[in-house]
């Protein structure tokens, strides 16, 4: 029995170093098309979208009439960098988004959720807004952006202002500090709290600073945000170079007879440079367009959408790009699954010239997805080893969901996907997506020939599991079009930004097909069916309490009281099975030589005291699933991230579906350990719940193991207690609400045991051995008093 007991725990902890343990590194393959140029601006090339031109040149291309004569010629538009926000961050407002625009690239810098339920898990520092503050010669810093509902813009603070100086608390008293960078105002806002108050000396125009006193928030979750703030957040230093491009940026694959780099000219470009110890030059736009980095003009703003627009002098082309946010209705406000957590996009490119124009477009998806609980998340792959942090996915017509994995692309392996029409294609994290639909007639509909996946981020060469970490997007490519002179190519998006719930997800869908919806983003592996019910109930309870602290508890308690008949016999069992321990004792030194006759003596003992030796095993095969099903419950649903067990105010386990995250010690720990990347490199964090889990785990080992018969089950038992102390470093950064489970669990566990009555000293092993000489009389013929006793009341009875 020792032995079986043994093999199943060291099946279990192998079961379980598959499921918390790293996943296997993919194939190596070749550079796939579209990532071989963001590989190589990378590896050196300057990212233009990391500084942006605060004005485009304006070359003039003269225009040919169709008789010879020159027209008038065409002039690129000429624009600064401005900033442009739709919706609010008050959660009163019709909005549940806030969305932050640039010219540079008309592309999205920034989109915040309003709602409270979604704040960001690592900046616990106070929230003013999202500045875009510059540093301005008549001093202090200049607000570039403001978005409705902020603190900043309650405060009744304005784009142009320039906040010169600041001091703590009220405006009576304290010394003005003067602000000179934003980097250093950043520093300032991490080392207050939300709900402190701040005051800022602010000027506005030629007018003399004033005093205005703002109320510091908690900052929002951001969607979509700038990858440089996502490195920040990680490693805790200002990166020196980092590719943050907009989301959504659009240029030409093909214009005429020019086109981009082919996949095979690439290859062989970086192919050349590598063997010649060279920096790669590589185009990522067709010579004389300069769409993706350059400012464009906003042609037309109001509250819920924006145009901006660009002209092409040398192809003779005028592209705008419209942005739409729709208020949610005041009758849906408290409704959380209305759709109203995207916008949609319309492009469109008009052929100004007198000749036909052949093109083929290029649009970049979303970029720049949080990397929240980077040091412990661990998201399901729908294929072994494929799931990251941010993974690209895609669904075509006829096909199910492609996930591509964030180091998969940034080395370059990830395939170009053509074929069928495309439903939808973007940028998958754990709890939160951002995707493009394709606003089609028919689902049949397609202009979109190839779909590939994308890393702005370098390739992961000396640390290959920085891979996992890459910032990703999809890229579509449009079929070839031949625009005729005067014509106009329009095509429409939906863009979807907001949390993973089933009901909310149900409501975005290619075309009017609900088959391709993106509901198909909630994945939860082998065992969805289990984990679906372990959500369904613990919602229940939480409709009833209100804490998913305490419905834990109550899923727990009701697991263990449907189970407690089968732990009772499993129980008995095992005190029937100590009892019987002498005789089989007996029965392996009769047959020492013979291991089948002692096979069968012992299954004869088993079968003469109605003992299933696997009864034991029973429990912990129905917990498997509940366990498992638990876990990728907390690692999928949204409801579940950020829910605290005591409340939100302290930051010990205030997200259920993280660690508990009891104590910092990222500043006396060394890097290796803080980074968490594998499983004895434990985090920033000292986290308690698991320590007191596996000392549940212990404990119980240590009051249920029977003694070690002979000197291999003592060896196995020492084994045993080893490996528990192995899987409290596979527990360290497991969610708080699977260790409340077990902790709860645990504790019924030992109280069911102590509860249950002691079994007799004498039944089992005397019914075994017969009966003994002490309870045999001298008349009774051989038989026991016991015996005798039974047989009178029969007599009676009769």
């Amino acid at each position: 029995m020792d032995q079986r007991r043994f093999f199943l725990f060291l099946s279990l902890c192998f079961l379980l170093v598959i499921v918390f343990g790293p996943k296997p590194k993919p194939p190596q393959k070749k550079p796939a098309e579209g990532e071989a140029a963001q590989q190589a601006q990378a590896e050196g090339q300057p990212n233009a979208a990391d500084a942006a031109p605060a004005k485009s040149e304006a070359p003039k291309v003269e225009a040919l009439a169709e008789d010879g004569v020159e027209a008038e010629p065409l002039e690129e538009i000429a624009s600064d960098l401005e900033y442009v926000t739709l919706g609010s961050v008050d959660p009163e407002a019709p909005y549940r988004l806030a969305v932050t625009l640039t010219n540079q690239g008309a592309g999205i810098r920034r989109v915040e959720l309003s709602s409270p339920r979604f704040r960001d898990l690592h900046d616990r520092g106070g929230y003013l807004g999202h500045l875009e503050l510059t540093t301005d010669n008549s001093g202090g810093l200049r607000i570039q952006s403001l978005v409705a509902g902020t603190p900043a813009a309650e405060a009744g603070l304005e784009v142009g202002d320039r906040i010169v100086s600041y001091t703590n608390g009220g405006t009576d008293g304290g010394e003005q500090t003067p602000l000179t960078s934003a980097e250093e105002f950043g520093k300032l806002l991490v080392s207050r709290k939300p709900r402190q108050e701040l005051t800022l000396q602010v000027a506005r125009g030629e007018g003399a600073p004033v005093d205005r006193v703002v109320t510091l928030a908690r900052r929002p979750l951001e969607v979509i945000r700038p990858e440089v703030e996502n490195v920040l957040m990680r490693t805790g230093k200002l990166p020196k170079k980092v590719a943050s491009p907009p989301s959504f940026q659009f240029t030409f694959e093909q214009l005429g007879r020019e086109k981009l780099p082919s996949q095979e000219k690439v290859k062989r470009i970086l192919a050349e440079a590598e063997e010649n110890d060279e920096k790669p030059v590589i185009l990522e736009e067709i010579v004389g367009v300069a769409l993706r980095n350059s400012n464009w003009e906003i042609a037309n703003r109001d509250e819920t959408s924006v145009t901006f627009r660009a002209v092409l002098p040398k192809y003779n082309l005028e592209v705008q790009k419209t942005y739409r946010l729709q208020p949610v209705p005041a009758e849906e406000q408290k409704n959380k699954n209305y759709p109203g957590y995207g916008l949609t996009l319309d492009l469109v490119v008009r052929n100004l010239g007198e000749q036909d124009m052949p093109l083929r477009y290029r649009l970049d998806g979303p970029n720049g997805l949080p990397i929240e609980g980077w040091w412990y998340a661990n998201k399901i792959g729908r294929e072994w080893g494929a799931a990251g942090i941010r993974d690209v996915v895609a669904r075509h017509v006829g096909n199910d969901t492609v996930q591509v994995g964030p180091t998969t692309i940034a080395k370059g392996d990830a395939e170009t996907m053509q074929g069928p029409p495309l439903a939808f294609a973007g940028v998958d994290a754990q709890y939160f997506s951002a995707i493009l639909l394709p606003r089609k007639p028919k689902l049949e509909t397609s202009w979109i020939d190839e779909m590939r996946s994308v890393s702005f981020s370098p390739e992961p060469k000396v640390r290959p599991i920085e891979g996992k970490y890459a910032n990703v997007t999809c890229r579509l490519i449009s079929h070839e079009t031949d625009l005729a002179a005067g014509e106009t190519l329009e095509h429409s998006y939906d863009i979807f930004a907001g949390p993973k719930r089933p009901k909310l997800l149900a409501n975005y869908h290619a075309s009017e097909s609900t088959q391709y919806g993106l509901g198909d983003l909630m994945y939860y592996g082998w065992f969805s069916p289990v984990s679906k019910a372990m959500l369904g109930i613990l919602h229940f309870f939480y409709g009833i309490i209100g804490n998913y602290g305490i419905a834990i508890i109550m899923l727990t308690v009701l697991v263990r009281s449907l189970m407690f008949p089968i732990s009772r016999k499993q129980a008995k069992s095992m005190a029937k099975m100590q009892e019987l321990r002498p005789e089989m004792d007996k029965i392996k030194a009769k047959y020492k030589q013979d291991m089948q006759k002692q096979s069968q003596a012992t299954q004869e003992l088993y079968r003469k005291h109605n003992i299933n030796p696997l009864a034991g095993c029973l429990p912990m095969f129905i917990q498997l699933p509940i366990f498992l099903g638990l876990y990728r419950a907390l690692m999928v649903d949204v409801e579940l991230r950020q829910a605290p067990l005591l409340g939100d105010a302290i930051r010990w386990c205030s997200n259920l579906a993280s660690p508990d995250m009891f104590y910092d010690w990222s500043s006396f720990m060394p890097d290796f350990i803080n980074r968490g990347e594998g499983i004895f490199e434990l985090g920033p964090y000292l986290n308690i719940l698991p320590l007191v889990t596996c000392g549940l785990f212990i404990l119980q080992q240590k009051m249920f193991m029977p003694e070690a018969a002979n000197e291999q089950a003592a060896m196995q038992q020492k084994i045993m207690k080893y490996m528990m102390l192995f899987m409290g470093f596979m527990f360290f950064k497991v969610a708080a609400g699977l260790c409340l489970y077990f902790i709860a669990s645990s504790i019924w566990g030992i109280a069911e045991r102590k509860m249950l009555p002691k079994p007799s000293t004498t039944g089992a092993l005397a019914a075994a051995s017969g009966p003994s000489p002490s309870s045999i009389s001298p008349y009774s013929n051989g038989v026991d008093t016991a015996t005798r006793r039974r047989n009178k009341k029969k007599k009676k009875k009769r």
